[in-house]
């Protein structure tokens, strides 16, 4: 698979998390999602949202990709990513470098529903 699609998909997660668009996020997301965080928290698609999109703990103000790597397998493609993040946590600014492994499964019409994903630290 080209990373093509992958990208898009990514900038349409980037777009919905600054917009704090549930919805269209929910779209992106496989039901079955499963996220580590750089602290160690897990995530389900619910929790996940409501976390990164609508609760205001953490509030997107941009995420830009970059050194995009993926690998095929039958039914899911994996990718790993840097993500150059700015939000708002606790009141104060934060820009942040992360590398994120994101698990992709493929739909029977070739679309892509992010499905799982862990993101640490990166310098």
């Amino acid at each position: 698979m080209s990373v093509e699609p992958i990208l898009g998909l990514l900038a349409a997660k980037a777009d919905a998390l600054v917009r704090r668009d549930a919805s269209s996020l929910a779209a992106l997301i496989h039901p079955s999602f499963l996220y580590a965080n750089v602290g160690g928290q897990v995530f389900d698609k619910a929790g996940y949202i409501d976390a990164y999109c609508t609760s205001g703990r953490v509030v997107f103000l941009s995420q830009k990709t970059s050194d995009l790597r993926a690998a095929d397998f039958e039914g899911f493609t994996v990718a790993n990513v840097t993500l150059d993040d700015r939000y708002l946590a606790d009141g104060q600014t934060v820009e942040a470098r992360y590398r994120s492994l994101c698990v992709f499964s493929v739909t029977a019409t070739g679309d892509l529903r992010w499905a799982a994903g862990q993101t640490m630290a990166w310098p």
